[in-house]
């Protein structure tokens, strides 16, 4: 059944690795879409997969229900951003700064986080990465403010 991509919730628990109450849950406070079909013909697919997975990545971020609830579509972009940070918090080297230093950015020593289409958040090295979570509420904030290009 795994390999036509539909899914019963109980197999659906399975690929995502939670517990079929977790599935159960998520569906009652509507994080993910309901299954398609009725009776014993509902079934999930790989889109309700992501969805649980991408809810579940949001929450463990310390996301609340209702926030990713909101937010919708948009969980897939908030998981690039988490990707980025992890990505990143990896080769995050701080060294310091001297106080004669010019105090603009050299993007030589910068990490560039890409947030939307043609802006990226550039953060010098010796400043600490914020939490995944934070990063995810600046890319939100900049999606808002700059809109979809």
């Amino acid at each position: 059944m795994a390999a036509t991509g539909k899914y019963t919730a109980e197999t659906l628990a399975f690929r995502a690795g939670v517990p079929l109450r977790t599935v159960r849950f998520y569906l009652q406070e509507k994080l993910i879409d309901p299954p398609l079909g009725r009776g014993r013909g509902a079934h999930f697919t790989d889109h309700h997969l992501a969805q649980l997975q991408q809810a579940r990545t949001l929450q463990n971020a310390g996301f609340t229900l209702e926030a990713i609830r909101e937010r919708g579509g948009d969980l897939s972009f908030g998981l690039r951003t988490m990707a980025a940070w992890d990505a990143l918090r990896g080769g995050w080297a701080s060294r310091p700064r001297s106080p004669d230093e010019d105090a603009g950015l050299d993007p030589a020593d910068c990490l560039c986080i890409p947030m939307i289409e043609g802006v990226e958040l550039m953060v010098s090295k010796d400043k600490p990465l914020p939490s995944p979570r934070r990063l995810v509420e600046i890319a939100f904030f900049i999606k808002k403010v700059f809109g979809e290009r």
